[in-house]
């Protein structure tokens, strides 16, 4: 998209999110229809993606769904057959509007969803996203949409990350069995596209697409000695090398899988060997899908191919100067100012990481141009 179109876009976008919050707030009690938006208006549309927010609102699935429907300029967001559906194991923990807006710009009846809730989370986003998944599964009775029922703990860099994947790749390949590409994106991520678009892109990689390259010098400490808890405190514990002399890879977290290589990830002797291996590593998630690709061949490593066959799964910005919302733990978490920059992207379909805390108005405005694209 070139650059005078996407201004084009923001404008007009900008315009209907403001109506859209005009709407809100003259929907909201104790405000009068007529008044204009002040600043502290706008600034009380975080609320508007607050986990009691969410909760408030699928508290009534059929008033729910119509109210959703302002967001969209679209008579039916699933007028175009779906002929390539997709599965999709998300992990959420926190920040329910995210999910939300995920599946306001993602859902079709014809896909299947798995969500793993952190078994930590605040009661308030299990309410949530339980009320929402039933107000889903109440609208589309014959789609596959659930949470998974005996949810882990998860922690940042520890196996837990890659278990409640895991679980849900599980219950996703006995749910339904219909699905070409399983995708795993965070519960801070959005599409990057409309999703007419991603099933396109999706089409041509049958394969799936996995990001696999050598491991930095620098990750190479991960695996010297055992870590221990949710901390991934280092013990004094030489660690052994990994079963079969593997080569350890990296790569992304996120990947799309073909219901080949899930059973491999799932049932494979050296793939249960691997994350045994890695139980007590740091940010396993990292290297276990980018090892293991390496092995689909008979078991024999090769560490030559292109898993990903030229795609990409997540755009997520490390280290980014240029960044307009804010970087934590070196990676940013989006702006509304970087927005235009996003859409200049050509390649990958799923964008991380919106963080309300740092900007709630940019995952909203982003919604926004993908129902209406």
């Amino acid at each position: 998209m070139s650059k005078s179109a996407v201004t084009i876009f923001l404008a007009f976008f900008f315009l209907t999110f403001w109506m859209l919050l005009r709407q809100i707030h003259q929907n909201a009690p104790n405000q009068k229809p007529d008044q204009p938006i002040s600043e502290s208006r706008v600034n009380s549309s975080i609320t508007f993606l607050s986990d009691d927010a969410v909760i408030q609102r699928t508290s009534d699935c059929a008033s729910y769904f119509e109210f959703m429907n302002h967001f969209s300029s679209k008579k039916s967001r699933f007028s175009e057959k779906n002929t390539f559906p997709l599965a999709f194991a998300i992990s959420a923990h926190f920040q329910v509007g995210i999910l939300e807006l995920f599946l306001a710009t993602s859902f079709d009846p014809l896909d299947s969803y798995c969500i793993h809730v952190d078994a930590k989370a605040d009661e308030k986003v299990t309410k949530a996203v339980d009320q929402m998944v039933k107000c889903y599964q109440w609208k589309h009775p014959k789609a596959t949409i659930f949470t998974v029922d005996d949810p882990i703990s998860v922690f940042w860099g520890h196996f837990s990350v890659l278990e409640a994947d895991l679980k849900c790749m599980q219950l996703l390949r006995t749910r339904n069995t219909h699905w070409n590409l399983l995708i795993n994106p965070a519960g801070t991520e959005l599409p990057l596209k409309p999703m007419p678009e991603i099933r396109k892109y999706l089409e041509k990689f049958p394969n799936g697409i996995i990001d696999s390259f050598p491991l930095p010098e620098g990750n190479k400490g991960r695996f010297v000695v055992s870590k221990e808890n949710e901390n991934n405190t280092k013990t004094d514990q030489v660690k052994e090398s990994p079963p079969g002399n593997i080569v350890m890879r990296k790569g992304s977290k996120n990947v799309a899988l073909s219901r080949e290589l899930v059973d491999f990830f799932l049932d494979d002797p050296s793939s249960k060997g691997l994350q045994e291996w890695l139980q007590d590593k740091s940010v396993p998630d990292e290297h276990f899908y980018s090892t293991i690709i390496t092995l689909i061949n008979n078991g024999t490593q090769d560490l030559n191919s292109d898993s990903t066959y030229g795609g990409c799964v997540r755009l997520s910005w490390w280290g980014d100067n240029n960044c307009k919302g804010e970087n934590v733990r070196a990676v940013c978490n989006f702006g509304l100012q970087d927005l235009p920059r996003l859409y200049q992207d050509g390649n990958c379909l799923f964008a991380n990481k919106f963080n309300l805390d740092v900007d709630s108005i940019a995952p909203l405005f982003h919604a926004l141009y993908l129902l209406n694209s």
